[in-house]
């Protein structure tokens, strides 16, 4: 596949899945007062992996060579992006504003860049950084509703430290599909890393159940949590994996800020909120930012074939 065309293919799979993602906190917001956090992640990983596995069990075998050789790169991963990210993003929102969430949520992008900067060498241009500061600008617009007086009410608290280690987690995840071999099918190794985060879960799950009982759901909050299971959590994973093998974790990150971004939008489109002129502008100094940090210099021949090789993540 050409570069051009593998790029561009990349960048829509990303859209779509920070499009998944934003509906994902959306929904989390609205169920959070009927379903306890570690209840809503085990929930949430448990419906993904029965989609799962009916697909991934026929090929388990073949792939178990390639599973068994990389076992502790795979615990990493499915305790730092399935058992953890999530689930401390749902646990601060009990404790803090949603606001302040959004606000420390928008520092994972950085966390990746500076991890990938330390861990992997990784050389980041005046222009990814730039873009990336672009699109952190048009995030906060949107956040603050075009107001930066309102950073004056942030305050700092125990749920805040929640959301950032939610973030770590994400960078460590992220770049640890950097480090995956090629070879592993995209269904087995969801599935695989699905069965490390529930059963990290699953002792959190049963206290919070035993403490609290089961929750009660209706129609309409079932439905959600099912749309929640399926497509954030499985659709949007594998197409974020595929992604990060075509383009790399330094791009995929300036993605990020989008969520923020669609979340305004979907309030103005389901709550009936009003568009303003901050959501305009931060939206197109995002996508800016977006095209700066992809703009990078040629590569050698060399790094371009490196940087086009298939990684075990992708789909």
């Amino acid at each position: 596949m050409p570069p051009q065309s593998s790029q561009r293919n990349a960048h829509i799979l990303l859209v779509l899945t920070m499009l998944m993602w934003s509906t994902n906190f959306v929904i989390a917001r609205a169920l959070h007062s009927l379903v306890g956090p570690f209840t809503l992640a085990f929930a949430r990983w448990g419906i993904a992996l029965c989609c799962l596995l009916p697909l991934a069990l026929p090929r388990l075998r073949r792939n178990w060579p390639r599973l068994r050789e990389q076992w502790r790169l795979l615990l990493l991963l499915g305790t730092f992006g399935i058992g953890l990210t999530n689930t401390f993003v749902y646990w601060a929102v009990q404790t803090t504003s949603a606001t302040n969430a959004v606000i420390l949520n928008s520092a994972t992008p950085v966390m990746v860049l500076l991890l990938g900067s330390l861990y992997f060498r990784q050389y980041l241009s005046c222009r990814q950084w730039g873009g990336m500061a672009m699109a952190l600008s048009g995030a906060m617009l949107i956040v603050l509703k075009g107001d930066l007086r309102a950073l004056s009410g942030f305050h700092f608290g125990g749920g805040d430290l929640l959301v950032l280690a939610g973030g770590l987690s994400w960078a460590i995840y992220t770049l640890g599909l950097r480090k995956l071999k090629p070879g592993i099918d995209p269904l087995v190794l969801m599935s695989v890393l699905l069965l490390v985060g529930e059963g990290l879960l699953l002792p959190l799950f049963v206290r919070e159940t035993v403490l609290g009982g089961l929750p009660s759901l209706n129609g309409a909050a079932l439905a959600s949590l099912i749309y929640l299971g399926v497509l954030p959590s499985v659709v949007a994973y594998l197409m974020y994996n595929r992604a990060i093998g075509m383009v790399g974790t330094a791009k995929a990150a300036s993605f990020l800020y989008l969520m923020p971004a669609f979340g305004a939008l979907q309030s103005i489109w389901l709550l009936g909120e009003e568009l303003h002129w901050y959501h305009a502008a931060g939206l197109a100094a995002i996508f800016c930012g977006i095209a700066l940090s992809s703009l990078t210099r040629p590569q050698p021949a060399g790094g371009a074939a490196l940087a086009s090789k298939p990684r075990a993540s992708q789909v």
